[in-house]
């Protein structure tokens, strides 16, 4: 029987879904992540699938979403990259926790999320050499581009954004898994993305993976092409996604 145990950690409202014969034992431990304007809780037919392959699946809710929801930015995408960012510096804080209580077995660390969160994901990638495997699902891992595309969009739409809007945002290029690509440091990515996404562009993702999986570095990198796939995960997915980390963390 799969639990789901509601935890607080700090500021961070989280779920933690394990394999209830399994609660107090090390794990492997996966953080997947919820997309834009979701929650925690709509994430959870995925963590279950992964929590019945004796893994420990936490499930956060990012700043400004679920629990911890907040009105957003007329500014676009000011409160999506804070959301991202708040990711960012709370993953240190989560995996901490699981470390010191002897949660987490042989260190078996995975992340993954689905656009936004697919996002962190690969954001994660490029500064925690701890995370053992990773899914980037439906989300971009060129941050500077897609907030590039963003910023040419609401001009287009006579949308205020300020002058240094890119400056504001320049934390980005140092996460931007594009801009540093040998930080993958040939540990399994996966990714998914569909052909017809009507959100974040496939072709963003697929020219990272064809511009790199050559690389020594990107030798365990796979794409899965959701041929006129929209934004949108289907049961047949979320047991790809299981697959992949049940194959590597176990």
């Amino acid at each position: 029987m799969i639990n789901i145990n509601h935890r607080q950690l700090q500021d961070v409202p989280l779920l933690e879904v394990v394999d209830r014969d399994w609660q107090t034992a090390p794990l492997p431990l996966i953080v997947f992540y919820h997309g834009w304007r979701s929650e925690k809780e709509l994430v959870l037919t995925q963590a279950r699938k992964l929590a019945s392959h004796k893994m420990r699946v936490i499930l956060p809710d990012a700043p400004n979403h679920g629990e911890r929801s907040h009105p957003v930015s007329t500014l676009p995408s000011m409160t999506f990259w804070q959301s991202i960012q708040g990711n960012l510096a709370e993953f240190e804080l989560i995996i901490t926790d699981y470390r010191q209580r002897g949660l987490i077995l042989a260190d078996k660390i995975g992340v993954g999320g689905y656009s936004m969160g697919g996002m962190t994901t690969g954001a994660l990638l490029t500064h925690h050499p701890e995370i053992k495997a990773a899914a980037i699902i439906m989300g971009t891992p060129n941050l500077a581009a897609y907030a590039q595309l963003v910023r040419k969009d609401a001009k287009r739409r006579n949308l205020y954004l300020p002058n240094d809007m890119e400056t504001l945002t320049s934390w980005l290029n140092a996460y931007d898994l594009n801009q540093h690509p040998a930080t993958i440091a040939q540990r399994p990515l996966l990714f998914w993305h569909g052909t017809a996404d009507e959100r974040i562009p496939y072709q963003q993702a697929r020219d990272f993976f064809d511009r790199y999986h050559q690389a020594d570095y990107a030798n365990q990198m796979a794409f899965i092409t959701g041929y006129q796939a929209q934004h949108l995960v289907k049961i047949p997915l979320m047991n790809k996604i299981t697959n992949f980390f049940d194959y590597y963390l176990n």
